[in-house]
């Protein structure tokens, strides 16, 4: 291995400290462990650059101030190593003496760096360039270098210890490799200087260096060591970039002049020509890769704010499915804003708790939240959004907090508020593109979360209002139900009791011995006539129970069909004359012999006929009541009217009798869904409705159907 490798090691150690530096310091400038983090690689950053150009000076002088100014930042790692960990430890206030101590310390050693008593440098053919020579103050320096590392290990040990089974611990052994990979090859390039034998090994300083800052990318990226994801990611593919530009160029340079040197003969300067003129094509083309990669993995476009807007308007806050609605939220921002991660918490007011609604790329997709875990009691509170890395660390129990947002693997929690009260969380990750939520971004997305609250709460009525409408039509079902079963109950009964009737007279009259005598001719006519009868009601029964199952099952005919009205109001009465009979209401028919044929659904004028029929009946006020159903012609259509002598209907409400859920009836009478159903069938069939009424008189219906022959000319 040759000083090069040595270089390039210390090269790329230096970009990617710097990387991290710079993108630690943006993504927390006000957060202490961010600032100390990003001091102290800027400090390994500034002696790999240093120890690059040492390698390189072309003189002694050179050599020997690159050597000092690294020395510099080799002197003042220890103590800055030792604030961060304390720091990131949670321990800098009970060891601030210990640190104040450590600076001091350095700073002495800082003054003493550039005098001779701490070094000079010497040429070392064996590495091809000028290493640290150490005066008689060194050795102080490497003992205070040791002993701090040595704390450190100590203090992670012992937190390791007190964490175990945790998350934090996966962060501390992350920390503690790479602190023992780091600082050990760290050291190996002070034996260097002591012209140790270790000449094969003196490379792999650097490479464990570098391999330090590797590991602490990693454990960014698997465990949030220090909840800053995106520097490793930027960090690490620009390093790689930057590798394969450079390996490139360096083998090109090294093929092309071997090539030409013994293919055609040519010298070194003479050889390198055509490599130089390789190079220069080639770097446009890569420049472009690199800008295209960097910008493709690094620094993806800026979502469009319309776009989400439109997506929310036109698509979000029109579901009424409230099981598709957190799914397609979720999605959509997903999709719009490029974000790793997003959620939507909805509160289930039985538990009382909020549960995850939907979710891409939580770590917990069972999450829950009480009403007093610190998330919401915040959010409940404020009505304002929580961005981790600007207010997390201002809100009391901010460790409960980082939790939940760790959980959640999300960068920004937004309240979904609802007339001041808060129904959902929405929860966003991570941008792909690395970028902060600005300002502009909270804003804006304030707005949708409060547009999302709205969608929620209309999905909800419209849930409760489908689950209403249920059990109304059911109540309408069973209501339907009783009135049919008190006219068949009497329209069965009936022949059954003069069945029974027959049935128990001769057996009586066979007891007492009133046949006595008869011959068998005679008691032959008997039974006959006795089953003639029986025949007879069991056949009036089953016509009865026939028109129930014709009226109730629904019909599978595809086609429309010639309808006789006057034949189906019959049908009607046979089902419901006895409850009006009872109830002591007369029924009038009046159609004329000619009356137009409709072409209709059957079995839905026959729902059309009972409902309004019944309806009638029901409002009656009067006694006796009397309800006339009568036609004509008129104009190519079929005029049915059917009117009663009831309660009448009041003029500021008969325009909402064909609304849903509206009803006139008492509370618990009716389900207002009668007439609406009605209105719809008859439209359905080609048909119109109206109504007049007049309280304290009666109700009027109209019913109009273009009759089959007018129906059948016009097709």
């Amino acid at each position: 291995m040759d000083k090069h490798f040595y270089a390039i090691t210390s090269g790329i150690t230096a970009i990617a400290t710097l990387g991290l530096a710079y993108f630690v310091f943006l993504k927390g400038r006000l957060n202490k462990i961010n600032r100390h983090y990003s001091i102290w690689t800027l400090c390994v950053c500034l002696w790999s650059l240093f120890l690059t150009l040492s390698i390189y000076a072309k003189s002694e002088e050179f050599a020997l101030w690159f050597c000092r100014i690294l020395h510099i930042f080799a002197i003042m790692l220890p103590a800055v190593y030792v604030d961060f960990v304390l720091h990131f430890l949670r321990r800098e206030e009970r060891e601030r003496k210990l640190i104040s101590i450590l600076y001091v310390l350095s700073g002495i050693f800082v003054l003493f760096s550039f005098t001779p008593m701490f070094l000079t440098v010497s040429y070392r053919p064996e590495f091809g360039f000028y290493v640290t020579k150490p005066g008689i103050f060194y050795p102080i320096h490497i003992v205070v270098f040791v002993s701090c590392i040595l704390y450190i290990y100590i203090r992670l040990i012992l937190s390791l210890v007190e964490f175990r089974d945790t998350e934090r611990s996966k962060q501390l052994w992350y920390f503690f490799i790479a602190t023992v990979v780091g600082y050990s090859g760290g050291l190996a390039n002070y034996l260097i200087n002591y012209n140790f034998k270790i000449f094969p090994l003196y490379p792999l300083g650097n490479a464990t260096v570098l391999l330090y800052v590797v590991i602490i990318g990693v454990s960014i990226v698997r465990h949030q060591f220090m909840d800053i994801e995106v520097v490793i990611r930027r960090t690490a593919v620009f390093a790689g970039l930057f590798a394969f530009v450079y390996g490139t160029f360096t083998v090109v340079t090294i093929l092309g002049q071997e090539f030409f040197k013994s293919t055609l003969g040519w010298n070194q300067w003479v050889a390198t020509i055509p490599t130089v003129l390789i190079i220069t094509f080639a770097l446009r083309p890569l420049e472009i890769f690199l800008t295209n990669a960097t910008e493709k993995f690094l620094f993806q476009k800026k979502y469009d704010y319309r776009e989400l807007l439109k997506t929310f308007t036109n698509e979000v806050l029109t579901v009424l499915d409230l099981q598709k609605l957190p799914d397609q939220t979720v999605s959509g921002l997903i999709r719009i804003m490029k974000l790793e991660s997003a959620s939507l918490l909805l509160y289930d007011k039985d538990n009382k708790i909020y549960k995850m609604a939907a979710t891409v790329g939580a770590k917990e997709k069972d999450i829950s939240f009480k009403d007093d875990d610190t998330l919401v009691r915040y959010l409940k509170a404020s009505q304002q959004a929580i961005l981790k890395d600007k207010s997390v660390d201002k809100i009391e129990g901010d460790g409960v907090l980082k939790d939940s947002f760790k959980k959640l693997n999300a960068q920004l929690c937004l309240p979904v508020p609802l007339h001041d009260e808060l129904i959902g969380i929405l929860c966003l990750g991570m941008k792909k593109s690395g970028e902060d939520y600005t300002q502009e971004d909270v804003d804006i997305l304030t707005t949708l979360a409060r547009t999302e609250a709205i969608a929620i709460s209309n999905a909800k009525l419209f849930d409760e209002l489908s689950k209403t409408q249920a059990e109304a039509a059911q109540r309408e079902k069973m209501a339907v139900i009783g009135t049919l079963a008190a006219g068949i109950n009497h329209e069965i009964c009936n022949p059954l009791g003069i069945v029974r009737g027959h049935c128990e007279m001769f057996l009586l009259n066979l007891r007492d011995g009133l046949y006595h005598g008869k011959s068998v001719e005679e008691m032959s006519k008997i039974a006959s006539d006795i089953m003639n009868k029986v025949i007879k009601e069991t056949d009036r029964a089953t016509g009865i129970t026939k028109k129930l199952s014709g009226f109730a099952k629904p019909s599978k005919r595809s086609e429309l069909e010639e309808i006789y009205i006057e034949k189906e109001v019959d049908e009607v009465l046979g089902l419901i004359g006895h409850d009006m009979s009872v109830n002591n209401i007369e029924v009038q028919k009046d159609f004329p012999e000619n009356f137009p044929v409709i072409t209709a659904d059957k079995k839905q004028i026959q729902e059309v006929l009972f409902n309004i029929i019944r309806n009638a009946a029901q409002a009656m006020d009067k006694k006796p009541g009397r309800i006339v159903l009568s036609g004509f012609s008129e104009n190519g259509s079929a005029v049915i009217r059917i009117a009663d002598n009831g309660s009448g209907i009041p003029a500021d409400k008969i325009g909402q009798i064909f609304n849903p859920f509206y009803t006139t009836k008492a509370p618990g009478k009716g389900t207002g869904l009668g007439l609406f159903i009605v209105k719809q069938v008859v439209e359905k069939n080609k048909g119109s409705i109206a109504v007049e009424s007049e309280a304290g008189v009666g109700t009027t219906f109209t019913l109009r159907f273009p009759n089959a022959a007018e129906l059948a000319a016009a097709a």
